[in-house]
C-alpha cells in the first residue's frame, strides 16, 4: 500500500519544514508545502492528497479557513487546522468547515501523530461505509424482487423500485406510511393477510414464501409470494421489519385462501411477535392515550420494575424521575394527540443510567422504545469538555498575548521609574508593590495559559533550592500556620522552566493553605531521588519514575483535613474542587500535573481523611551535574559599555509602539545604539543596509508573530540568508509558541518571555554579546 499523502500549508518556512520531516519520519508522503491559500488550491488539484494539514492564519488574501472551505467543497478532502491564535469568530468559522480536529501550537510529534491518524482512520471508515451502502442500494435497486423495509413500528423507511411498481406506490408518497396501507395483502376471499410471518429465531422462510393478493395503490390485485424477517442492529435489537416479494404465476385461488389462512392461524394468538418483542434487547413499552402502562416487554420489567404486574396499568411518567416528567410531559402529550413520533432523554435516579425514550404512535396510544445512551452520554461529555479546553486555549493563548503586551509595558515603566527616583523618596514603596502586583498578574496569565494546554517549558539550567528559598521568602505566611522549607545540601540542578515550577510550588502552597483554615503545619521538602536508591520505594508509584533514571523530588505536605478515598481519583480533572466558595477554580493541581508532564516528570497525590496530604512531584535530573552559571547583576548605566570602541548596535522588531519604544529606551539607557522596526520586512532591510555599509548590527530583537506582516521566524530566515552567525533573540507573550521552547531550531540563540524587567532585557543582551559595564 502507498503511503498516505498529506499536504502541509504553513506560511512559516521554518514550521513547515518541520512538519514535513516529521510526518515522513512517521512513514507519510509529503510531496509539497504550501504557503498560500491560492497555492494549496493548486497543488490539491495537481497532487490529490489524502489529507490537508492547514494553518488558520496565511499570508495572502485568502486565509487558512477559506482555502480549507473551498478544498472541501471541491475536492472533498479532509482538514486538520493548526492554530495559534484564534478568537470565538474564527473558532465558529473553521468549524462550519466541518475539520477533522485541531492541532493547537505547540504540539508534539505524538498530538501530531495521534491527529493524522485519527483523521485517516475516520476518513477511510466514511468511505468503506459509503462503499458498502452504495453496494447494498446498488443491490436492492437491481433486484428482480420489491423490497420494503419498516422501522420498529412497521412505518416504511425504503422502497426499491420494483416495490414501487408491483405496488403503485412511489416511495416519496409512501415514505413514513404505515405497511399494511401501502403492503395491503389477503387472501382470494378478500379475507387481510398479515404483512409478516416471523420466523423462530427471526430468520426468513426460505422455502418460496407464502402466496397472496396484493392489492396496488390503483385497486387492482396482484398474486405475490412473500418473505419477511425482523431487522435488528449490531446490538440485536430489534429496529424494523424487511418484506421481499415478487410477482407470482396466477394459481388456483383456493391455493391462495389457504395460504393465507395458515398465516392467519399461526399469527392469531399473537406468539410469533411476542417471541420478536420479548427478545428485543431495550425496554419496550406501551402506553394508552392516559399514558397508562398496556404492555412493557421482560427488559423493561428489569429496568424499571420488580414485577410485570406491578407496571401494567401504572403512569408510565411515574416510573421516571420527577424533572423528567416536568421537561418532557407537554411536548409528549402533544405529540400523542398528534400522532407524531417523539423523542427525549431521561437519566434514571438510580444508577445514573441515562436513556433515549423513542415513542412512535401505536393504537391510540405511544409505543416507547428506551435505549441506553449512557456511554455516548459520557463521549459527548467528554467531547465536550475537550472542546471547552480546546476553545479556552485558543482564547486563552490570544489573551495572553495581547495581556503580556500590556504587562511589559506596565513592568518595564515601573522598573524604570524605580531607577530614575531618588531613593527614598516618597512613592518609591508604593512602585515597589505595583511592580510586584504586576509580576504576579504574568504569573495568573500563564497559569491559564498552561491550564488550556499550552505553556511548553521554556527550560534553563537552575538550582531547584535557591528557587525555592526565593519562592518561601515571597509568600504571604498566613500567621496560623509553620511554614518548614526542607532543602538537601546536596541538592542536583535541574533543566527546567523556573517560572512553571514556580507556579507548582505556589498552587501546591496555596491548596494547603486552605486545606487548614485553622491552622497546621505546612512542609516544603527537595531532595534527590537517584535510581536504584531505597528511598525510591517510599514515593508513591503514580509518580510512574524511570527505574534507570534520577530525579528531583519536591514534597509539599500539609496537616490539614485530607480527602477521602472515594474523591482521590478526581483531585486531577478540570474544574472539579473540594472548595465549596465561588472563587474554587478547580485547576491547580490539573496545572500542576501538566507541568510536571511536560517537564517528563510525574505527580502523585497521597491523603487520608483528617490526617492532611501530601503531594509528590518529580522531575528528571540532567545526566551532567553542572551547576547553572552564577547571574550576573548588570547596571543599566551608560557609562562604560563599549564594544571595540563602540556602542554596541541593536536591531529591534516589535509592532507594538508603546513597547518598540519602551525597548529603545531600555537599551539606550543601557548604553546600546538601537534601531526599531515595526514588521519583519523593514527589519531585513534595515539588517542589509547596515550589512553592506561594514556596520552590521550585533543583535537582533524580534517579536514573533506581527499581525498582516512578516514575523520573528521568517525575519530570522533572511537575516542568516545574509550573515548565518547573526545572533538573534525572539520575544514573545506566545510563551507556549515552538519558537520559545526550542529556540535553535528556528535559528534563535536565547528567547525573552514577555513580560520581562528592563534588567532581565540587559543581563540576556550583554551575555550574549559578552560585554560588561
Amino acid at each position: 500500500m502507498s503511503p498516505v499523502r498529506i499536504l502541509v500549508v504553513e506560511d512559516e518556512g521554518a514550521v513547515g519544514r518541520d512538519i514535513q520531516n516529521t510526518l515522513v519520519r512517521l512513514g507519510y508522503s509529503v510531496p509539497d508545502i504550501a504557503r498560500t491559500g491560492s497555492e494549496a488550491l493548486e497543488i490539491v488539484r495537481r497532487i490529490d492528497p489524502d489529507l490537508v494539514i492547514m494553518d488558520v492564519r496565511l499570508s495572502g488574501a485568502m486565509d487558512g479557513i477559506e482555502a480549507a472551505q473551498r478544498i472541501r467543497c471541491s475536492y472533498g478532502k479532509p482538514i486538520i487546522y493548526l492554530t495559534a491564535l484564534a478568537d470565538e469568530d474564527t473558532i465558529s468559522r473553521a468549524s462550519k468547515t466541518e475539520p477533522e480536529g485541531y492541532l493547537l501550537k505547540p504540539f508534539n510529534e505524538s498530538e501530531l501523530q495521534s491527529a493524522v491518524e485519527i483523521a485517516i482512520s475516520r476518513t477511510r471508515s466514511r468511505a468503506a461505509l459509503a462503499d458498502r451502502e452504495e453496494q447494498f442500494m446498488s443491490t436492492l435497486r437491481s433486484m428482480a424482487d420489491g423490497v420494503i423495509a419498516t422501522d420498529i413500528v412497521g412505518n416504511i423507511t425504503y422502497m426499491n423500485p420494483v416495490a414501487e411498481s408491483l405496488t403503485g406506490w412511489e416511495f416519496a408518497d409512501a415514505r413514513s406510511r404505515v405497511l399494511g396501507e401501502v403492503f395491503k395483502i389477503t387472501d382470494s376471499s378478500g379475507r387481510e393477510a398479515p404483512p409478516f410471518t416471523p420466523r423462530p429465531g427471526g430468520s426468513v422462510d426460505r422455502g418460496g414464501g407464502r402466496r397472496v393478493l396484493l392489492s396496488t395503490r390503483e385497486g387492482r390485485r396482484l398474486a405475490v409470494e412473500d418473505n419477511s424477517a425482523p431487522l435488528k442492529d449490531s446490538h440485536g435489537s430489534l429496529v424494523g421489519l424487511v418484506v421481499v416479494f415478487r410477482r407470482a404465476e396466477e394459481r388456483a385461488a383456493g391455493d391462495a385462501r389457504q395460504s393465507a389462512a395458515g398465516v392467519v392461524a399461526r399469527d392469531g394468538d399473537g406468539e410469533p411477535l411476542r417471541e420478536i418483542v420479548e427478545g428485543i434487547a431495550d425496554p419496550l413499552i406501551a402506553v394508552d392515550r392516559h399514558w397508562d402502562i398496556t404492555y412493557l416487554n421482560q427488559r423493561a420489567v428489569e429496568s424499571f420494575g420488580d414485577g410485570r404486574g406491578g407496571l401494567i396499568g401504572s403512569g408510565f411518567w411515574n416510573i421516571l424521575p420527577p424533572a423528567a416528567r416536568e421537561e418532557n410531559f407537554h411536548d409528549g402529550s402533544r405529540a400523542m394527540a398528534r400522532r407524531e413520533r417523539y423523542s427525549f432523554e431521561f437519566q434514571t435516579v438510580e444508577g445514573g443510567r441515562w436513556f433515549e425514550a423513542s415513542g412512535y404512535p401505536f393504537g391510540e396510544g405511544l409505543l416507547l422504545l428506551l435505549r441506553d445512551v449512557t456511554e455516548r452520554r459520557e463521549e459527548l461529555e467528554r467531547a465536550s469538555r475537550l472542546e471547552k479546553l480546546e476553545s479556552l486555549g485558543l482564547l486563552a493563548r490570544g489573551f495572553a498575548h495581547d495581556f503580556n503586551n500590556i504587562l511589559t509595558v506596565m513592568l518595564g515603566n515601573l522598573s524604570l521609574a524605580e531607577m530614575k527616583l531618588p531613593e527614598g523618596i516618597d512613592g518609591t514603596e508604593e512602585l515597589e508593590q505595583a511592580r510586584v502586583a504586576t509580576v504576579r498578574a504574568q504569573n495568573r496569565v500563564h497559569q491559564l495559559l498552561t491550564f488550556a494546554k499550552g505553556g511548553a517549558p521554556i527550560r534553563q539550567r537552575i538550582d531547584p533550592g535557591v528557587l525555592l528559598r526565593e519562592i518561601g521568602a515571597d509568600l504571604e505566611r498566613d500567621p496560623r500556620i509553620d511554614y518548614r522549607i526542607e532543602i538537601a545540601a546536596d541538592i542536583w540542578p535541574l533543566d527546567a522552566d523556573p517560572g512553571q515550577l514556580r507556579r507548582v510550588v505556589e498552587n501546591l502552597v496555596r491548596n494547603a493553605e486552605e486545606a487548614m483554615p485553622g491552622g497546621g503545619t505546612l512542609t516544603l521538602r527537595l531532595r534527590n531521588a537517584p535510581a536504584g536508591a531505597p528511598m525510591r520505594e517510599a514515593l508513591p508509584t503514580a509518580l510512574e519514575l524511570e527505574a534507570v533514571a534520577d530525579y528531583v523530588v519536591l514534597e509539599v505536605e500539609d496537616s490539614g483535613h485530607g480527602v477521602g478515598e472515594d474523591l482521590l481519583d478526581r483531585l486531577f480533572e478540570p474544574y472539579f474542587s473540594t472548595r465549596g466558595e465561588s472563587n474554587a477554580t478547580g485547576i491547580g493541581l490539573t496545572v500542576c500535573e501538566s507541568i510536571a508532564r511536560a517537564h517528563n516528570g510525574g505527580i502523585a497525590l497521597r491523603s487520608e481523611e483528617g490526617r492532611g496530604t501530601a503531594v509528590s512531584v518529580a522531575f528528571p535530573a540532567p545526566a551532567d551535574r553542572r551547576e547553572p552559571p552564577p547571574a550576573e547583576v548588570a547596571s543599566v548605566s551608560p557609562e562604560g559599555l563599549a564594544l571595540e570602541g563602540r556602542k554596541p548596535r541593536v536591531l529591534v522588531l516589535e509592532d507594538e509602539p508603546l513597547i518598540r519604544r519602551l525597548l529603545v529606551a531600555n537599551l539606550e539607557q543601557g548604553g546600546f545604539e538601537v534601531t526599531g522596526t515595526e514588521d519583519g520586512i523593514e527589519t531585513v532591510a534595515r539588517y542589509i543596509e547596515a550589512f553592506d555599509r561594514g556596520e552590521a548590527f550585533d543583535i537582533v530583537i524580534t517579536d514573533l508573530s506581527i499581525p498582516n506582516g512578516m514575523g520573528g521566524v521568517k525575519a530570522v530566515e533572511e537575516i542568516h540568508q545574509i550573515a548565518p552567525g547573526a545572533k538573534v533573540i525572539v520575544s514573545s507573550g506566545y510563551s507556549d509558541d515552538p519558537a520559545m521552547s526550542d529556540p535553535e531550531r528556528y535559528g534563535f540563540c536565547a528567547v525573552l518571555p514577555k513580560p520581562y524587567q528592563p534588567r532581565q532585557l540587559l543581563e540576556l543582551v550583554r551575555g550574549l554579546l559578552g560585554i560588561s559595564e
